[in-house]
């Protein structure tokens, strides 16, 4: 049952809400965060109740639901929506740039599992600083949220997403994040600009990158630290497993 009291009708922000693929997204306006290549915190929404995405995703026999988009913890009724999700018999998801725990762990005991992203190795501030937009005060304080969040999703089944930017993400600064992934259940690296829906162009990249033959030498150091690695790119999609 849902422990979560909602006080009078707030329509949440959403950028799309769709059906397909075995997967209803609910994908979310708004974010704390600049990052210069993000499309989502460009795109349009529109607004939708509780109520309204809970009947869109009783009529589906669609049991999987992922909750993403720019950033969900934002809006004031996520745990509601979580709650209500869960309270109809669905699987739920729930994407996060981690800069808010204590959502993380309200929902704990409604959701399926998180997916966190991890933009750059964490001690490299100013590289965060470049990834994100903030300040150096805000960058290092989000380092610690995210941490935190790590931390509380790990109880679940957790995804660390990582968006291959070659000047951050690469075979010098993929040894450095391991130690971030300790007890994660999988890891999935996207190549950069693979799909325009995804990424804008940024430090001079307009294409595909790096090649996939870099992501799968990026993929073996990592599997050696989690049980499998997702590949998603212009070439299609792979898994490897330890």
């Amino acid at each position: 049952m849902c422990a979560f009291i909602r006080k009078g009708r707030i329509l949440m922000r959403l950028i799309d809400l769709s059906d397909a693929m075995g997967q209803i997204r609910v994908e979310f306006a708004g974010c704390n965060m600049k990052c210069p290549y993000c499309v989502h915190i460009h795109q349009p929404f529109k607004e939708w109740s509780v109520e309204d995405v809970v009947k869109f995703a009783k009529q589906s026999t669609t049991r999987n639901v992922y909750l993403g988009g720019a950033e969900p913890t934002l809006q004031k009724d996520l745990l509601p929506l979580i709650g209500a999700l869960d309270g109809i018999g669905k699987k739920v998801i729930l994407k996060s740039n981690g800069m808010k725990p204590d959502v993380l762990e309200s929902a704990l005991p409604f959701v399926e599992g998180f997916v966190l992203e991890i933009k750059a190795p964490l001690e490299d501030i100013q590289a965060i600083m470049v990834l994100t937009g903030m300040s150096e005060e805000r960058s290092k304080k989000y380092v610690e949220l995210l941490r935190r969040s790590i931390g509380i999703a790990r109880q679940k089944w957790l995804r660390i997403w990582i968006r291959v930017i070659p000047e951050f993400i690469n075979l010098k600064t993929v040894p450095t994040i391991l130690s971030e992934l300790e007890g994660v259940s999988e890891v999935m690296l996207y190549q950069f600009m693979s799909n325009p829906e995804f990424d804008l162009p940024f430090m001079g990249h307009e294409g595909p990158t790096p090649s996939w033959a870099e992501l799968k030498k990026l993929g073996g150091i990592i599997v050696e630290k989690v049980p499998q690695v997702r590949i998603v790119g212009d070439a299609g999609k792979t898994v490897m497993k330890k």
